[in-house]
């Protein structure tokens, strides 16, 4: 068994469920992400952004267990195809073993 996250712009989710539905993968969970680059760097602050932080980015991680055979037809998928609403931030797949599950 194999654990596979794929993580990508907030506008990526629809996408990413039905590559789930297309390899007839039931999706465990979704998880919507405020992440944020807090490395300040001198000039990167917008002047109206009230904190001393970077804006913030809104991304969506979803996951499942699936079998290893349905796991590399994603991620084989993904390197052919990749999700993306921005060419430039392509959506991210994690692929891993599942040791065990309780």
């Amino acid at each position: 068994m194999k654990f596979i996250a794929i993580m990508g712009h907030e506008e990526t989710r629809p996408m990413v469920r039905g590559l789930f539905r297309r390899f007839q993968v039931h999706m465990f969970s979704n998880v919507s992400i405020r992440g944020c680059n807090c490395d300040r760097k001198e000039g990167a602050q917008q002047p109206w952004w009230p904190s001393d932080e970077m804006i913030g980015t809104y991304s969506s991680l979803c996951f499942a267990v699936l079998d290893d055979d349905k796991a590399d037809a994603i991620m084989e998928e993904l390197e052919r195809n990749p999700i993306a609403v921005d060419r430039d931030f392509p959506a991210r797949a994690f692929l891993m073993n599942v040791e065990k599950t309780a």
